[in-house]
């Protein structure tokens, strides 16, 4: 039988047999490759800007979805408000991207529908966070609806309040019932994302929030084309092999039936 597959048919049968099955294996590999989905922090490709009428209303329930996750687009709010800086309040238990602690200034704004709570700076973890606070109050806006960009956020779960204008979660209906009291709400809030007027305060940065991260995972139809093409790889040897084998006993069967 070896004296038959050194023949140059087939070795050239095996040879492209061999081809064959690598080029399976090649495409089971990719798609072993895309079969494991690993936990990763957010990321997008790009950034699409919307008006805030248009992906909420107010007293409606949270159902904005502001990365979509197969096209990774990242889709930031813009709301037309009037600033209400006099009825700012201090929230804490925040933590920006690079782990710095500290407190966040929410300043409670007006669209030409609703109430809007918008979070316009952070603080890192000081004693001056209540004299920022006191220097916000004191801020001079116009009374002019002003453009503002920010990524549209949930509301959290209440917690007891701390003190006078100071609170541990950032709860809308928490703040619409003590800081705003008549009028309806968006259920959501906006977080800042580039300068402002309220950004320009010393010791003061823009508030930052990490994207989810993506669930890790198992792709099982990429897992199954991946063990297809396994199985045809090494399906392509045990073709020629089977056809030589068979050649063989075709060759001994002659043989034998010469000899009679």
């Amino acid at each position: 039988m070896l004296r038959l597959a050194l023949t140059p048919r087939w070795i050239t049968a095996l040879l492209g047999c061999i081809a064959l099955g690598v080029i399976f294996a090649m495409l089971a590999q990719w798609q072993a490759s895309r079969s494991f989905i690993p936990s990763t922090p957010g990321s997008y490709s790009k950034i699409v800007y919307r008006s805030i009428d248009q992906v909420v209303q107010p007293n409606q329930p949270y159902i904005f979805q502001e990365l979509e996750p197969k096209t990774r687009v990242l889709t930031e709010v813009v709301a037309k408000v009037k600033l209400n800086p006099e009825q700012a309040v201090l929230i804490g238990n925040r933590l920006q991207p690079d782990g710095t602690k500290g407190s966040w200034i929410v300043v409670p704004a007006d669209t030409t529908t609703a109430r809007l709570f918008i979070a316009v700076s952070f603080i890192p973890e000081t004693e001056d966070a209540q004299d920022v606070l006191t220097e916000t109050k004191q801020i001079a806006t116009t009374k002019k609806f002003i453009k503002l960009f920010g990524r549209y956020l949930p509301s959290e779960a209440p917690l007891q309040q701390v003190q006078k204008d100071s609170f541990d979660s950032l709860s809308v209906a928490q703040l619409v019932n003590i800081v705003a009291t008549k009028g309806t709400a968006y259920t959501g809030f906006l977080a800042l994302t580039g300068q402002s007027q309220f950004s320009q305060l010393a010791g003061v940065e823009i508030p930052k929030i990490d994207l989810a991260k993506g669930d890790s995972g198992l792709n099982w139809l990429t897992t199954f084309y991946a063990l297809e093409w396994t199985f045809f790889a090494v399906f392509a040897l045990f073709i020629w092999w089977r056809l030589l084998a068979d050649a063989f006993r075709k060759q001994q069967l002659e043989i034998l039936g010469s000899q009679k």
